[in-house]
């Protein structure tokens, strides 16, 4: 495949977002929108060398790397597939053509830095996605969308300023494509490659939703249309895993102190997940937590690699596999999400609920699913690195699986199909993307997987493995059902979707309080201050004083991302320093 015809692949989304916004080409925008990610799903299977565009600023590298070649296929069909259910679940009008604007916007940079081979165009193609995620967060337009917007957008100005400054430290010691980078980490100053690793966890750990950076997540799913979920949780989460994959020195140079700290943090995320997703009662907020649980364990097995450089080429296929999977499950589970709000027919709704079921099984790693493959190939990985790793992580894993398998109990108690008095036929082109993903999820793990591997998730020995976690967990509900209609289970304590981020909204809200305090007392004399000095540069008059009070009211209304946004400079230009 020619260089040209993989820029025009990933380009052509953000030609039709410009023939959205022209009502001459509007219409065949439309048309053509929801199969915008066909030419990259087409392009992926016919493969490409590495090239460079020494047009583009700084001769911009582009090709398909060991992790695009698995990532952008899937990457492109579950885009595909959200486009295609996106066109017959949202009303016509100006609100799905608007729509149709951020989702594609998001999808260009989401596969414009899958096909990055430096650092550059790998950085415009984040930043294009996170921002324009930003519209398919707030699409509704409601109070609840714009809270969740407001955490969505501050989270990914901090990450930003984290990523870019990590970025230019590591220009500022290699060339800008990923294998200099990497191998800049053996050589450079110990406390700046620190510093950079910091960041860059940090940076893009807030797209990966570890913990503590994770809040965003259950606050914007639940708000996003279903098809704007998928992509969200099942596409670009996995940005992160993949930056990290490309500039960490996995494999190269062995950091133990960071890598037992991310994979630490892995383990908590993975546990927390759950724990703060049970007591939810919103489907699509309770797979929201799953992400985050899931996105937990494929850190670990980053953190695993970054201090057993020995052992990345098994975690490197084992993170990959689970990356395809999660990604084509949990896309499928969030147009479930969407498919059950419309009115079922009975044949229908059996249909919905086997499919959700055969998710939430795979999801969970049941006997001969995708999942349980990903999680073979993980404690393969993770059984030949030091002690206490090779011995507490199946164990770990096998615990994570019970708990995963009760939280995606919660989702379908909560989500199961319903038939309605009222339904009518489910449009072909709601059921087909999401058989589609269903037929891809039951077999792209098969594929990755090595002849090896997938004798051993055939085996008996897996099948045991993988159902005494869901006879536990379903054993667990069963009994915490029961005991809960006796009376003699208190009820769930509630937790706010966003947990960790309500206490520190109103930490923020308080501080702004006595900021605004000390701004009320200041800015009048200010006012007075600037008003003589302008007086008596352009004149007195109504105008200067009106601008002068529009500022004002600006500056007191300032609010939580207001006060992030200068807590933001400053720590840029600390960096900087």
């Amino acid at each position: 495949m020619s260089a040209l015809l993989l820029l025009a692949c990933i380009c052509w989304p953000l030609v039709l977002v410009a023939g959205l916004a022209f009502r001459s080409s509007r219409g065949l925008a439309r048309r053509l929108a929801p199969w915008a990610a066909l030419p990259a799903l087409l392009a992926a299977f016919l493969g490409t060398a590495d090239f460079e565009l020494a047009w583009m600023m700084l001769g911009a590298r582009l090709g398909l790397d060991a992790i695009a070649l698995v990532m952008f296929p899937v990457t492109a069909g579950l885009w595909l597939a959200a486009g295609l259910f996106a066109q017959a679940h949202l009303e016509p009008g100006p609100r799905r053509d608007l729509f149709f604007g951020w989702f594609l916007a998001a999808m260009a940079g989401n596969l414009v830095l899958l096909v990055a081979l430096d650092t550059i165009v790998f950085y415009l193609g984040f930043a294009l996605m996170s921002f324009a995620s930003y519209g398919l967060v707030v699409h509704e337009g409601d109070a609840r969308a714009r809270h969740a917007g407001r955490y969505y957008i501050a989270l990914v100005l901090i990450g930003e300023v984290c990523i870019i400054s990590a970025l230019m430290f590591l220009a500022n010691q290699a060339p800008l494509d990923f294998v200099s980078l990497r191998a800049s980490f053996a050589h450079g100053d110990l406390g700046r490659s620190n510093l950079i690793v910091g960041l860059l966890l940090v940076g893009f750990g807030i797209k990966v939703g570890v913990f503590g950076l994770h809040f965003w997540l259950p606050l914007a799913h639940p708000v996003a249309p279903a098809p704007a979920s998928a992509v969200l949780s099942g596409a670009m989460i996995k940005a992160g895993l993949v930056a990290w994959m490309r500039l960490l020195p996995l494999g190269e140079t062995a950091l133990p102190a960071w890598g037992a700290a991310l994979a630490v943090l892995g383990l908590a995320t993975a546990y927390y997940g759950v724990l703060a997703g049970l007591p939810q009662r919103e489907a699509k907020t309770v797979l929201a937590y799953s992400s985050v649980s899931q996105m937990g364990v494929m850190t670990m097995g980053i953190g695993l690699g970054l201090a057993f450089p020995a052992q990345w080429p098994l975690l490197s296929t084992a993170v990959l596999i689970y990356m395809a999977h999660h990604s084509l499950v949990k896309g499928g589970l969030f147009l479930g999400a969407g498919l059950v709000q419309h009115a079922l027919s009975p044949a229908a709704t059996r249909l919905a609920a086997v499919v959700l079921s055969l998710g939430a099984l795979a999801l969970a790693g049941g006997p001969l699913s995708g999942g349980l493959v990903a999680k073979l190939a993980l404690k393969q990985g993770a059984g030949l690195v030091a002690e206490p790793w090779s011995a507490s992580v199946p164990l770990l894993l096998s615990i994570s699986s019970v708990l995963t398998a009760l939280l995606l109990l919660r989702f379908l108690w909560i989500a199961w199909p319903r038939a309605s008095a009222r339904a009518a036929a489910v449009p072909l082109a709601l059921l087909a993307p999401w058989l589609a993903l269903l037929a891809a999820w039951l077999t792209v793990p098969w594929v990755l997987a090595d002849p090896a591997l997938r004798g051993e998730a055939a085996g008996l020995s897996a099948a045991w493995s993988a159902s005494w976690p869901l006879a536990l967990a379903g054993a667990i509900a069963l009994v915490a059902v029961r005991l809960r209609r006796a009376g003699r289970l208190p009820a769930m304590p509630g937790v706010p979707p966003g947990d960790l981020g309500i206490p520190l909204e109103r930490g923020a809200t308080a501080l702004l309080r006595v900021l605004g305090r000390f701004a009320n007392e200041l800015l009048p004399r200010w006012r007075r201050f600037l008003a003589g000095i302008g007086g008596a540069v352009i004149g007195s008059g109504p105008g200067w004083s009106d601008r002068l009070g529009h500022v004002e009211a600006r500056i007191a209304a300032w609010s939580v991302t207001g006060a992030l946004l200068l807590l933001l400079g400053a720590a840029f230009a600390w960096l900087m320093a």
